[in-house]
């Protein structure tokens, strides 16, 4: 997931009034048409109403269309507006639970039911939040078990940002170190995506490694990949150069 927004929500529901400084990035200039958010939500409603209905028309085996729904669902939760997050995120959850429970050693049921999970505690505030932490981590670290490498070391990704963003026990599971681990994992099993390396830069610069966070930063202008596409690329990028130039 380099996923910010996941990152965001995570945050709010761990530490609650805790405020976690984030990155104030200028506007994108011009998308053409079809880059633009609208037209990526077109087309990812109408990939997941045919992933639906391939779901209601299947004899036979259906987990690949499961994975996409699940992950489909789970962007569309992202990017909607508030009222059609909530549809979008129990979609998710449903479709990443069948899966999980038909495919228990696909780490894509696991993964998605995790972030699907992320935006339902985001919707239903801090004590929703609290009360799904447990089932968010278990996810995470269950499809970490079966595939860390998946999309672009995701597992890794998202649970060395959960480390970093919370305070420390007893407040919430914060752990600097667990979040190296996870970071400096996830840039290595997935050297060309851009988040992996942007996360591991800020976790080093919180250990007060500022060398190795720059050189970080300086593989997140050189990276060709982020998980959610190539017009996210830039975001990690800007974000990149933003640090580059407050150290």
């Amino acid at each position: 997931m380099g996923y910010r927004p996941v990152m965001a929500l995570i945050v709010m529901v761990l530490v609650g009034a805790a405020s976690c400084a984030r990155l104030e990035l200028p506007p994108p200039a011009a998308a053409p048409p079809d880059a633009r958010p609208e037209g990526s939500l077109l087309r990812l409603q109408a990939e997941l109403a045919s992933c639906e209905d391939e779901l209601q028309q299947a004899a036979g085996e259906r987990t690949n269309c499961l994975v996409r729904a699940a992950r489909l669902a789970f962007l569309l939760g992202e990017m909607s507006p508030k009222l059609d997050k909530l549809s979008y995120f129990e979609k998710g959850r449903k479709f990443a639970e069948t899966l999980a429970q038909e495919q228990p050693d696909w780490a894509e049921g696991h993964y998605w039911l995790a972030l699907n999970l992320c935006g339902l505690a985001e919707l239903g505030g801090a004590r929703q939040g609290l009360r799904l932490v447990p089932d968010i981590i278990k996810s995470l670290e269950q499809a970490l078990k079966v595939n860390p490498a998946y999309d672009q070391a995701g597992p890794h990704r998202v649970l060395g940002r959960i480390y970093f963003e919370c305070p420390p026990w007893p407040l919430s599971v914060g752990d600097i170190n667990a979040s190296w681990r996870h970071l400096a994992a996830a840039a290595a099993l997935a050297p060309e995506n851009s988040t992996n390396h942007l996360y591991l830069a800020e976790t080093l610069f919180k250990l007060g490694k500022t060398e190795e966070a720059r050189k970080e930063l300086e593989k997140v202008l050189r990276a060709t990949s982020h998980a959610l596409g190539p017009r996210f690329l830039e975001d990690d990028r800007l974000a990149a150069q933003r640090l580059l130039s407050k150290q």
